[in-house]
């Protein structure tokens, strides 16, 4: 005859009790192993310094000359007009050139902005690609009211399909916008 304890009936309900923290202990300690959180060196998820970026910009190009005849031919040319920047952490929007460029910001330590967008040509099966790589020069942006300064490189380009004398289309400027 075999009688059970009241004792060994409590350690089964204990195991059973103590299974759920042991099985988060584990996963914390594999977090980055590929089981579960990506855990170190994954990137970072959102901006938590110098983001407060959103906002109208007055954009200068280093060199504002007519793109050339190529592009002027398709209706390209510089983008003209304030590029106003819309920031939800972490993604960032502006429209330029009548093309929606998207891309995501961290804020510090990387300030870097990386834009892209393309958009087809009114009439035609030709779509142009516009590109924004570029800093904001420190300090980062912590208040919408305080001033920032993004600067570096503005291509839009548009490939030549086609037969061969189609022309394309190739705009690469150095521009500095400014939020005053």
């Amino acid at each position: 005859m075999h009688i059970e304890s009241p004792r060994s009936a409590r350690s089964r309900k204990a195991v059973t009790f103590l299974r759920i923290p042991v099985l988060l202990a584990v996963g914390m300690m594999t977090m980055g192993s590929g089981m579960g959180n990506p855990g170190c060196n994954s990137g970072p998820s959102g901006c938590d310094e110098g983001c407060a970026i959103a906002g109208t910009y007055q954009l200068q190009f280093t060199d504002s000359s007519p793109p050339g005849q190529d592009c002027e031919a398709w209706g390209l040319g510089l983008h003209t007009g304030p590029m106003v920047l819309a920031f939800d952490n972490p993604n960032l929007t502006t429209t330029l050139n009548d093309a929606e460029v998207r891309g995501l910001y961290y804020g510090e330590p990387y300030y870097s902005v990386f834009l892209y967008g393309s958009q087809r040509l009114p009439g035609s099966n030709e779509y142009y690609a516009i590109t924004i790589d570029a800093e904001v020069t420190s300090p980062a942006p912590n208040k919408g009211s305080a001033p920032s300064v993004i600067e570096g490189e503005y291509k839009l380009e548009l490939s030549p399909y086609g037969d061969a004398g189609t022309p394309g289309c190739l705009i690469q400027r150095h521009f500095t916008a400014t939020r005053r």
